[in-house]
Parts: C-alpha cells; structure tokens; sequence
C-alpha cells in the first residue's frame, strides 16, 4: 500500500558538494586537436527570459511569450547551428526591449540597487549604467562603450530625464549582440573590445577568459547570466583553476535558480516541453482536464527536484524511486488512497516495492505525452526509450508509406493491433526496434492509469531489446528499467546528452575523449547527475575558446 506523507520540497537542501570531491577522474585534459569548431550561440527565449527576470528582478512580465519559439534540434532548443535570426526575431527583439525598459522604470528601486546609488545625477548614472552592461554583457563594458552609453543617456539628470535616460540605454542593450548573443571566446589574458581588462589570466592551462568562464557556468546552471558572486570571484581571481569551476558549480547546483536551469534540460530530455498542449478524447478518458494535466506536469516537476537534490541524484533513482508528489485529485487519477483535503497541496506518496509506480517512465506526464489522443502508442514510447536512453534513432519510414496508427478496436488489444501492424515486411525491421520495447509499458493507458486488463483480456506488457548492450526480454517496465540502469550504453547516453545541452551542439569524433572521460565520472559516481553536470566544467571544451567556424563571421 502507498504511504502517503504531507512534505514540502524544500528547494537545493544540500548546501555542500559531496564529501568526495569531483575530481575522480584526475587527467581532464585531451589532444590539442579535441575541441570542436562551435557556432556562435543566440539567446534562446527561456536564456532572455531568465536573464531580464534576474538582472531586473521582473519575474511577473512574460518576456517569452514575445519571442520566436527556438528550432529544437537532437531534442533542445539551444543548439547554435539551429538558432536562425529572422526578421520577425527582430521586431520581436524590439518589442520586447521596449516592454522591459517600461517594466523596469515602473520599479526603479531595482536599478537603483545595481548601481549603488539612487540619486539622479551624472556619478549615478556612470555606476547604473556600468552595472547594466556589465550584467547584461556578462563582462565589464570597455571606456569608449561606457562613455557610447553615456552620451546615449543624455545631459538631463532630473527624476524625468533620468528615468528617460535609463530606458534608452535598456533597450539598447537588450537589442544589441553583446548581448543577444554569447560571445564567448575571449582568450585568457586578452582583451575584450579595446582596453577592456578581461581579468588576470587562468592557470593550470585554462585557456578561456575568466567572464567567458562564468558567463558558461551560469548559462548551464541556471539558463541565465552571472550573479555578482561570480564577478566578485574573478576580481579575486579566484575563478581561473579547475578547482575554482567546481567549487563556483557546486555552489550555483545548490542555488534555488539551478531548479529552474537544470529542470529545463530534464524537461527537454523527456520531451515534456509541449505537454500543455497534450489533449485525450475525454470521452474514453473522462477523469482527464486541463486541471490534471496542469498537476501531473507539476507532479513531474517535483519529483525530479527532490530525486537531484533531496535524494541522490542517480539514474537508478530516476528511474526507480519508489516516491512521488500527488494531489488529492491525483491520487484519485492514480487510484491511490486520498488523506489530504486541500486540492492544491502536493504531498510525497511512498510506494510499497510491490507496486506498479515507480519513478519517471510510470508517471502520467510522460505516459500520456507518449500516446495517441485515444490509445497508447507502443511506437512514440519505444522511439521514446531508443532516442533519449540509447541515442538511436531509427530510420524515417519510406516516402511511399502512409504513417498511421492502427484503427482503435476494442475487441482487440493494443499488442494484437500492432502485430498486425508489423506484418508488412517493408515497415517490420524498423518496428523490429520501437514495438517490442514500447509494448512494455502497455499496462500504463494513454493518460498513465494502471490496468490490469485490456478488450476483456489480461494484459501481455512482455516485450525486449534488439541492438543494444543489454539485448533480450523484458518483463513490463521493472524489466526495461533494470535493462536501461545496467547499460553502458544508456551510461553513455546520458553523458551525450547533457553534453549536447552543455555546448549547444552535437558531438563529433573529437570530442570522443572528452565523453571518455565524462562517461568516467559518471560511471565513477554511479550515474550521478549531479556530478556530471558538474563534471563538464573540467573538461576541455569548457575551459578552451571553440574553434570558429570558417564561414562565421565573429566581429558583433
């Protein structure tokens, strides 16, 4: 039986690293030849969003809603050679700038915090306006950029003039590339634009400036720009060794911004993204609305933040944690006894070993996500498993196929619906790959409800692995779950994944000692995420300029 307990998620608990340091791997470095040639990267809309949320402390104004959606590409929305900058990303941009410069002004006291001063005079207007580029540049701004946003500001220090400087210089900035996009290959000891200092050089071979550094690790962890503790770091020079890095990564892992930075990659991952959107024929599945898809995403959410920073973190605990966080309108969709009475209240529910729950494949969220709007979806859920465990993707089906789901007959079952589906020996070899794996998650309905049954008969959730490193039968999901937490393959996998976040792009046979190495570590602290994602701070491509491009132009 669940044991159901009311629990708050306390955010980022842990407030240190672990007791043994990161560095298990003690050799990060590989050939000179081992970074790839990287695009220069545009802001996605959730990295603009996050950083006018920060910088103006304006976390009710939805900037995001006012840009392009982001290219998705190998499953993420910040790869660099994806992210196209059209005309309609222009007046966007212009949009935007305006609404959060008016927004700004409405509430100056946060300006006026950054700068250090709130009287409106020409030394206060010096210090605001050196604040504002150097957080929205993510470096110091040079003198003739300073004195450019001065003249920019204007002669007028009255409240009125003020205010009117301060929003041209916000929209400027918010419009300008430095900032929409991220310039990050400032040399150690080089300058950034004229005499810019960009801070002393790094040691230990670190060959990236230390506010492109920060600028990396910020982005990562929290999807946003550095705080003050970052630049503060570099003054000291304290961010230029590879002991610097994971201790500034482990303090932003422990920062209640990293639930929002780190969530966003798991979001992607599972391809939960678009789940708003996810809609049932309601009158198959007449507990489904828009309230329960509004939890079961919260559900999700809640869970990942307290398996990476209440509880270990793994893999294996991804998968397998028997625990979630339920509403009483949940625990009804799942069939689970109800003992809270406020409708709004998640609380953790325990499951007993021998129950069908059990960690992120079992959860509503990604089951109903995985299905047709009025059946389960063996191919989606088996594409599924090979894409984002195995990093495989199976060949498109031929031009002359037409792709459809098997007509819904509830005389039959989904498994006797499909092998009909797979008799065509044009489409069999490549269902070979998704069908049998899909098929195990069949006691799970297309909103996730558990069932035991299906068209009158017991339901069959055998199904098993062909190319894998963990070939053979599985039985329903506790069977495909102990197959994906003992596969190097699927270890390899994650590391591919969360390098491909990392750097914006897809990997490349040069960065083939980099995930050696990462593969390493994560195996190292067995399949902790929490170690990887601080892990890829001491590897080459974070601490190295990438390559340009030959055809990219690099002058902003």
């Amino acid at each position: 039986m669940a044991v159901i307990a009311a629990a708050s998620v306390a955010a980022c608990t842990s407030s240190e690293p672990p007791a043994e340091s990161t560095a298990t791997v003690t050799d990060w470095a590989c050939s000179d030849s081992s970074i790839s040639e990287s695009p220069t990267r545009r802001l996605t809309r959730f990295e603009y969003a996050n950083i006018v949320s920060d910088v103006f402390g304006l976390g009710e104004l939805s900037v995001e809603l006012l840009l392009p959606r982001d290219e998705v590409a190998l499953g993420f929305d910040n790869q660099g050679g994806a992210l196209s900058l059209t005309d309609f990303h222009v007046d966007a941009y212009f949009k935007a700038a305006e609404r959060v410069a008016e927004a700004a002004l409405e509430e100056p006291e946060h300006l006026y915090q950054l700068a250090g001063c709130s009287e409106s005079s020409r030394e206060c207007a010096a210090l605001a306006l050196t604040a504002l580029a150097n957080r929205l540049l993510r470096r110091s701004p040079s003198k003739r950029e300073s004195n450019k946003l001065l003249a920019l500001f204007g002669d007028d220090f009255s409240d009125a003039g003020f205010e009117e400087g301060l929003h041209r210089v916000i929209a400027v900035l918010l419009q300008s590339p430095g900032f929409l996009y991220r310039f990050e290959r400032a040399t150690a000891g080089d300058d950034v634009e004229d005499d810019a200092d960009s801070g002393a050089g790094n040691g230990e071979g670190l060959a990236l400036a230390p506010e492109a550094l920060a600028s990396r690790l910020s982005f990562l962890y929290w999807g946003s720009a550095p705080d003050t503790q970052l630049f503060e770091a570099i003054e000291r020079g304290e961010l230029s060794t590879r002991a610097d890095l994971e201790r500034e990564a482990w303090r932003m892992l422990n920062d209640e911004r990293a639930e929002r930075g780190v969530l966003h990659f798991f979001e992607q991952w599972l391809e939960l993204t678009d789940f708003d959107q996810v809609e049932k024929d309601r009158r198959l599945y007449t507990s489904w609305d828009e309230v329960v898809r509004e939890q079961l995403a919260s559900e999700t959410r809640l869970f990942l933040r307290a398996a990476l920073w209440e509880d270990d973190g793994r893999l294996e605990t991804l998968l397998g944690g028997r625990y979630t966080y339920a509403t009483p309108r949940l625990m009804d969709f799942y069939g689970l006894p109800i003992v809270s009475q406020d409708s709004n209240e998640f609380v953790r529910v325990d499951f007993a070993r021998n129950e069908p729950r059990f960690g992120l494949l079992t959860q509503g969220s990604l089951l109903s996500r995985l299905a047709k709007v009025d059946q389960t979806s063996p191919i989606h859920r088996g594409k599924f498993v090979r894409e984002r465990f195995f990093c495989t993707s199976p060949e498109p089906p031929p031009p002359d196929i037409v792709v459809s789901a098997p007509t819904l007959d509830p005389r039959k079952t989904t498994r006797e619906r499909f092998a009909e589906h797979r008799a065509n020996p044009v489409c069999a070899s490549c269902h070979e790959l998704l069908d049998p794996v899909g098929l195990a998650f069949e006691h799970y309905d297309a909103v996730g409800r558990y069932r035991e049954t299906e068209a009158g008969a017991p339901i069959d959730a055998s199904g098993y692995l062909v190319d894998t490193d963990v070939d053979g039968p599985v039985d329903g999901l506790p069977g495909l779950v102990s197959r994906l937490t003992s596969s190097s393959e699927v270890r390899r996998c994650m590391v591919t994944q969360v390098f491909r976040y990392a750097f914006g792009r897809g990997e490349t046979e040069q960065d083939s000692c980099t995930l050696d190495k990462l593969e390493q570590q994560f195996a190292a602290s067995d399949g902790g995420f929490r170690e990887l994602l601080v892990a890829v701070t001491q590897t080459d491509p974070f601490t190295t300029p990438a390559p340009v491009p030959a055809a990219e132009d690099m002058k902003p």
